[in-house]
């Protein structure tokens, strides 16, 4: 019969034993063979009858629903765990972490007033205060300036001139990369960004300096030659008077040139020995005539003809090695320019981060001045 309208539905559950019964159970007790080699059936822990009938119906009315326990709060295991420890752990478990944070905080403490965490800027200013006395004996240093100027001085030594010639040739290399290569490891350049950029600039215009007096020392070579020159030429006027001098001397002043593998130097030599030798033997003639020679008057036209046209070509063919091969280095004043960009940085970063330990500033009531 269909219901109408509100009429709820019921069902009536019948219950039959012997159709229980007679359905086969799917979970059987488990049989288990020990060591003991007799089998044990062993029943299963669930209470519950396997009868298909959920507790609290049917044949399992008679059943407590059995609810599954809930797993105490971490402070509620923690108040049970405190209860079974002895005093001991108990005084234990209080004394660790409150040592632990007295020794944290006493670090942190000491660590403040010793700056430990701090960058300590002593290092990178005293290196970078070594490297600004080369930087300034570089940029005060004249031996340059006194090899162009003296390189047609007779007057100048070879001893002095060779002062100058080493001089220079020091200050082409520059600073010595050891003393640049010493600031990189202090902890100013290692921590801090802005002094590590700045330092790294400087090193490349310090390298690109070097590079760019890389020629330096093949032009103080030529120098070197023809101030030798000169003094041989001067030496050898002295001693024979301008024109007297024998074919042997002659030789052997002109070979400085000749001998000197520069092409300009080589040309000069070889005219100079030419036209040098017609004037001595033309005076030769005429200061060391036969006293019967009654053509003394063609002696001495031929004589001081020679004389003034090596005098005219000599005027007007002599090298000017300071124009033939400038000696021109690197310009330290931009060079110290940057130096400098990088040391007012540090030094006052390190004014305001002094170390009093290491010194090396100006130290005032007031204030510190780092020169």
């Amino acid at each position: 019969m269909e219901p109408q309208g509100n009429e709820k539905i019921s069902e009536n559950v019948n219950y039959d034993q012997n159709v229980v019964n007679s359905h086969i159970d799917m979970n059987p007790p488990q049989v288990i063979e020990p060591t003991t080699g007799s089998s044990v059936i062993v029943e299963p822990k669930n209470e519950v009858p396997n009868n298909g009938f959920p507790i609290g119906y049917g044949p399992n009315e008679h059943l407590k629903k059995i609810e599954k326990p809930k797993k105490p709060k971490l402070h509620e295991r923690l108040k049970h765990a405190r209860k079974k420890l002895s005093l001991k752990a108990k005084i234990l478990i209080i004394t660790i972490p409150l040592g632990l944070a007295l020794l944290i905080g006493g670090f942190i403490v000491y660590a403040n007033l010793t700056g430990m965490f701090k960058t300590d800027y002593s290092g990178t200013y005293l290196a970078a205060k070594e490297l600004r006395t080369e930087m300034q004996k570089l940029r005060s240093d004249s031996n340059c300036d006194r090899v162009s100027e003296y390189v047609d001085n007779q007057y100048a030594s070879k001893d002095t001139y060779s002062k100058y010639i080493e001089g220079c040739k020091t200050a082409g290399e520059g600073v010595d990369m050891n003393i640049v290569n010493k600031i990189s490891d202090t902890a100013g350049v290692l921590r801090d960004e802005e002094i590590r950029k700045r330092y790294d600039i400087l090193v490349i215009a310090i390298k690109t300096a070097k590079e760019g007096n890389s020629d330096v020392d093949k032009i103080l070579k030529i120098y070197t030659t023809w101030h030798s020159w000169i003094l041989a030429e001067s030496d050898g006027n002295i001693s024979h008077n301008d024109w007297d001098w024998t074919e042997g001397d002659l030789t052997n002043a002109s070979n400085i040139l000749i001998e000197s593998g520069v092409t300009e130097f080589k040309d000069y030599g070889e005219k100079w020995l030419q036209l040098k030798q017609e004037a001595a033997v033309a005076t030769n003639l005429y200061y060391h005539h036969d006293p019967t020679q009654t053509n003394l008057s063609e002696l001495y036209t031929d004589m001081t003809t020679k004389q003034n046209a090596f005098n005219e070509w000599k005027k007007e063919n002599e090298p000017d090695v300071s124009e033939l091969f400038p000696l021109e280095l690197v310009d330290m004043a931009k060079l110290y320019s940057k130096f400098e960009d990088f040391y007012d940085y540090l030094r006052e970063t390190y004014q305001n981060n002094y170390n009093y330990q290491v010194g090396g500033c100006k130290e005032f009531v007031n204030s510190i001045v780092c020169d």
